[in-house]
């Protein structure tokens, strides 16, 4: 009887060691993750990557830009039905990239961890509607 004292007493004493080792763990992993972030966002490549990101971006979405233009210009001057429906097919699809390049390049600037290496000349945000 006195063992099964002890064997529970010992048990007790290593579930609350391994309890506590989860919890300090647990805690040292939520207190070094504000570093762990700085750190990867510091990175050489992520700071490149990231600047060239926001230009090579910026860039596509003003060369979509023109093309949904050309193709409204297009679409105006148009008399064929079938051709018309050409073009107003593909006006819709340059309208979404347009729009998806706008709404990526906008969360971007929006997150800390990115916004910061977006360059001096670039706009802080695109305008989706001028998409429509």
């Amino acid at each position: 009887m006195q063992y099964v004292k002890y064997y529970i007493i010992v048990l007790a004493v290593v579930f609350g060691l391994a309890f506590t080792g989860m919890f300090i763990k647990t805690a040292t992993t939520v207190v070094s993750a504000p570093s762990r972030v700085l750190n990867k966002t510091l990175e050489t490549n992520n700071i490149i990557q990231t600047y060239e990101w926001f230009y090579d971006v910026s860039a596509s979405y003003t060369s979509r830009l023109n093309q949904v233009n050309q193709y409204k210009t297009m679409l105006s001057t148009e008399s064929d039905k079938g051709e018309k429906y050409r073009i107003r097919t593909e006006l819709a699809a340059m309208q979404q990239t347009c729009r998806d390049l706008a709404a990526k390049y906008n969360a971007n600037s929006e997150k800390m961890n990115k916004s910061v290496f977006k360059g001096w000349e670039l706009p802080s945000s695109l305008s989706i509607n001028e998409c429509n």
